[in-house]
């Protein structure tokens, strides 16, 4: 009887248990819209590095590029103010995690590790792969001929240890753009590793163009994700900005917009456009949001 008994309390205390934490997690959805609303405010993270994307412009204040675009048509869904917090590559996930933001929208790749302490929200809104900026003079052909080359890189950036790993390459992971960058200029790196569709914008400058280039074909494609905190997951904040992501791909918002900033076009938005548009037997092929059951090439 007291085996039995002692059985019974431990599974009244785990059943209890999980009751708890789905109530907690409810009301964790909750506040974090509730508490958006109550301010007025939404508070999101956005690159201040990367020129188009999200670059602070130090005469004003002001940090602008597509993804402070992005952000503002998010609050002006939530009927909120925006607040844009900038932030490094090195400093998203803690901007996340300390509850610096309650959105980031900062060119963020989506990867298993990722995966495990934030909330990433599907649909994906863009992608990219990394290549390098390098001077001419130094003849880059093959990923291969960075072997035992000193490459500069940014800290937090997923593809400074498969780089290493797969080249044999000396990877300087430095604090920002503007660190690296310099670094690159001053001949004090071989080359930068960086995301090709932010390669592609800095070579529109006939200053950058004249001398360095972006000679090898891009490694490691993957999709980015607007990040949220981990006990986010599966809540209204997710659910609202992934159906506003489904919006941005059905209307062509990501064209439009990297035709405003002068961003090369890329076949990610136009490729997802198509396949949000695509219907059959009058019926969106991916429907109106993401489930389990949705094809994945809508995700």
């Amino acid at each position: 009887m007291n085996t039995r008994r002692n059985i019974l309390d431990k599974l009244s205390g785990l059943i209890l248990g999980l009751l708890m934490l789905g109530i907690c997690t409810q009301m964790a959805w909750a506040d974090t819209l509730d508490a958006i609303k109550t301010r007025g405010t939404l508070i999101v993270g956005v690159k201040k590095d990367v020129p188009l994307w999200g670059l602070l412009d130090r005469s004003n204040g002001e940090i602008k590029g597509l993804e402070p675009d992005l952000a503002q048509l998010l609050a002006d869904h939530l009927g909120v103010k925006l607040k844009l917090v900038g932030v490094l590559t090195s400093e998203r996930t803690d901007a996340v995690l300390g509850g610096k933001v309650d959105v980031l929208i900062a060119t963020l790749s989506d990867t298993p590790e990722r995966r495990q302490i934030m909330t990433l929200v599907q649909p994906h809104y863009y992608s990219s792969g990394v290549n390098l900026l390098a001077r001419k003079s130094e003849h880059f052909r093959d990923w291969s001929a960075l072997r035992n080359r000193r490459v500069c890189g940014r800290r937090g950036a997923f593809y400074n240890r498969p780089i290493t790993v797969t080249y044999g390459t000396d990877v300087i992971a430095l604090y920002g753009n503007d660190l690296s960058f310099a670094a690159l200029r001053d001949g004090r790196c071989s080359a930068l590793l960086h995301d090709d569709i932010a390669i592609v914008s800095i070579l529109q400058n006939p200053d950058w163009a004249r001398d360095f280039e972006m000679p090898l074909t891009s490694l490691y494609h993957v999709p980015w994700s607007i990040a949220l905190a981990p006990t986010e997951r599966g809540g209204q904040l997710e659910r609202i900005i992934s159906r506003l992501v489904i919006g941005w791909h059905r209307d062509g918002v990501l064209t439009k917009l990297e035709g405003k900033w002068g961003i090369p076009s890329t076949s990610y938005p136009k490729e997802k456009q198509a396949v949000w548009q695509r219907k059959e037997n009058g019926k969106w092929f991916c429907g109106d949001e993401l489930s389990d059951r949705s094809p994945l090439e809508c995700r």
